[in-house]
């Protein structure tokens, strides 16, 4: 199979960068923590402007029409931003179920989230007014605060409110949403590299940069590894998944596994590296550092990926 990016994908991906690096900066990323919204309202209303919320919506209701192939380098760019709140359950699973019967959600007028990973927790749920849940949409609900390590990704218990049922096709949905982690965990994993080494670059000992040192740059070296041999793997995910491969759910597994131990290893590098200044909120590798933790565990942990390839894998031998 020979695959590769579109001029017009690419471009997509720059320009998203551009708009990212002025108004997402970690500052913001941190603002968002600090007023406890984990979201940052502004943004969310320009992505929704630049047709980057209905990316994957149908052309007949209202989006862009485009497939998990044109979204993969968006979600990595996302990642490499930290962008806070539900852009991605909204893109992946709310815009494209709902745009239909709510066309408000095509350009983020209305926020929606996703609960379809079999978690007792729904995060992003004081931002949305709709939550997709697994054979049905809910609206008019309540929601209790949980303490969660990514400030940007808040978690909650939710009660009451009025479902509608959907038919959703609940497996693809978790395996879309896989995917799209996986592309947000390698852009989280090349920031923080990019932060451990301009940290690198300024931290002196024995009047040399700390960059300089070997064993320094081994560890950011196979940091960027696992980083780099994550995205081929991805790539191909969003290729099956858009294209309907038989493969598809295998292939959604490798790359989350591979992503989430790629965003775990850059973390580890990149912390070690800054030593435990790293881990101070005035660090901006905190703000990555963290999303990354809780982004690996979401939408199935690499264990449980691996052990679906394993199984996948071994079957036709069984």
């Amino acid at each position: 199979m020979k695959f590769s990016f579109t001029d017009d994908q690419r471009l997509f991906a720059e320009g998203l960068r551009d708009l990212l690096v002025n108004e997402c900066p970690p500052s913001a990323v941190r603002e968002s923590w600090d007023d406890r919204s984990g979201h940052l309202p502004r943004l969310w209303s320009q992505l929704g402007e630049m047709g980057v919320l209905g990316l994957l919506v149908p052309e007949a209701d209202g989006g862009m029409g485009g497939s998990l192939i044109d979204a993969v380098l968006l979600f990595q760019e996302l990642g490499r931003a930290g962008v806070p709140g539900p852009v991605l359950e909204h893109m992946v699973v709310g815009a494209p179920l709902l745009a239909a019967i709510d066309p408000a959600v095509v350009n983020g007028g209305h926020v929606t989230t996703a609960w379809i990973d079999g978690s007792p927790y729904i995060a992003h749920a004081h931002v949305a007014s709709t939550i997709v849940t697994d054979g049905s949409v809910l609206t008019g609900f309540s929601h209790e605060d949980v303490h969660g390590v990514d400030g940007g990704r808040r978690i909650f218990t939710v009660t009451g409110g009025q479902r509608s049922p959907m038919t959703t096709e609940t497996d693809r949905l978790r395996d879309s949403m896989a995917v799209a982690s996986a592309a947000y965990l390698i852009g989280l994993g090349e920031r923080m590299i990019d932060i451990a080494a301009e940290y690198a670059r300024q931290r002196e000992q024995f009047g040399k940069p700390i960059g300089s040192f070997q064993a320094v740059k081994h560890l950011m070296s196979d940091a960027l590894l696992k980083v780099e041999f994550a995205k081929a793997p991805t790539y191909r995910a969003a290729w099956s998944l858009s294209t309907d491969s038989p493969t598809a759910g295998r292939d959604a597994s490798m790359a989350k596994a591979l992503a989430s131990e790629a965003a775990y290893r850059a973390s580890r590098g990149s912390m070690q590296v800054h030593g435990g200044i790293g881990y101070t909120w005035e660090a901006d590798l905190q703000l990555f550092m963290k999303k990354a933790w809780a982004l690996g565990r979401a939408y199935g942990d690499p264990v449980w990926h691996r052990r679906r390839v394993a199984a996948s894998v071994l079957a036709p031998l069984g």
